[in-house]
């Protein structure tokens, strides 16, 4: 199979290549040794794309341009209903790095799933809780909406598979949306949050969300048990319930089970001073689980990630498994709402 590219080398998009062939198809239409060729060649391009692509792009948001890479997987993207996940970086961080830390992109190829890395204004994500840092004057609800409805007309996607995911304050974001979008997001899976302390009260969903909360119990700035969000020393960043208050707000409002399965991941890496068990809560509405992921001695990290800062800032990351793998794993086995 061939495409058309730009000057640069670069395939152009799927459109430019199907208007090419099509030209092609009709000048040499009267051709009969070609015609069975073409008619392959065009059924091969609207079946496949047979490269992966990671491409940035851009819209517009009330007069504000608001940017996100997305990455199209190997195979399947023209053709087939894939799932969206949507994953969101830290404060300070953007989309190209959390792109790079997280992994997903391979897994993507892999699977066959599309995902996108929205980058947050000032680096940084409204996420609904009461904090001067991250509480930025951007829209960034309406922000995620459209690029989900963006995504949606471009792509074939599953629009009853959508998911999010984020680290630290994209996790705080990923609680946010499932608060806000419930009836658009299917799962998520925030890793180093907690649900913030001025939502608790009115923290509810209209439609079920599955929920996969990865959290250290040595986080020195998102405290497992809750409470100032940020260093000790420093401004308070907000404030956050407990890892078990979270847990239990999703377990009640999906209506799963109280009694949970517990299980021990393998502590493959003896070396990173931590280990992690993992806690299900299943039976809930429409088929959701609510999962915890809980790292003993795990810090403000990434498991399966970089040791981006010293043990003594952000504590221990966990290496017995990547947050990636078991993330997408989750995703995956999610089941669309009746």
């Amino acid at each position: 199979m061939f495409f058309a590219k730009n000057a640069k080398g670069n395939m152009l998009s799927f459109t430019y290549t199907l208007r090419f062939l099509r030209s092609f198809a009709i000048k040499s239409f009267k051709k009969k040794n070609l015609r069975k060729i073409l008619l392959i060649i065009l059924f091969s391009a609207i079946s496949y794309t047979i490269f992966s692509q990671t491409r940035e792009q851009e819209i517009t948001i009330d007069g504000i341009t608001r940017t996100y890479i997305l990455h199209l997987p190997e195979t399947g993207t023209l053709i087939y209903n894939l799932p969206l996940v949507i994953v969101l970086h830290g404060h300070g961080g953007t989309g190209k790095q959390i792109m790079k830390e997280s992994g997903f992109n391979k897994l993507s190829d892999r699977d066959r799933f599309i995902v996108a890395y929205p980058n947050g204004k000032d680096k940084a994500w409204n996420d609904g809780r009461n904090d001067p840092v991250e509480n930025t004057k951007y829209d960034d609800l309406k922000f995620i909406t459209q690029l989900i409805d963006t995504i949606s007309k471009e792509y074939k996607i599953d629009s009853t598979r959508i998911f999010a995911t984020g680290m630290s304050n994209g996790a705080f974001f990923s609680f946010y949306l499932a608060y806000k979008l419930s009836n658009k997001i299917l799962a998520i899976a925030p890793v180093c949050a907690n649900i913030p302390k001025n939502l608790q009260d009115r923290y509810t969903l209209d439609k079920p969300v599955s929920l996969m909360l990865i959290n250290g119990t040595e986080d020195p700035l998102v405290k497992y048990e809750g409470g100032k969000v940020g260093f000790k020393i420093g401004k308070s960043r907000g404030k956050s319930i407990s890892t078990d208050e979270s847990i239990a707000i999703f377990v009640k409002l999906n209506k799963c089970t109280e009694k949970y399965k517990e299980e021990e991941i393998p502590d493959v890496i003896g070396d990173d001073e931590c280990y992690a068990t993992k806690y299900t809560y299943s039976g809930g509405l429409n088929n959701t689980d609510v999962v915890l992921i809980k790292i003993t001695n795990g810090g403000h990290t990434w498991p399966g990630g970089s040791q981006y800062l010293p043990k003594k800032i952000v504590g221990n990351t966990c290496k017995d498994f990547n947050a990636a793998d078991v993330i997408w794993e989750f995703f995956k086995s999610r089941k669309s709402r009746e």
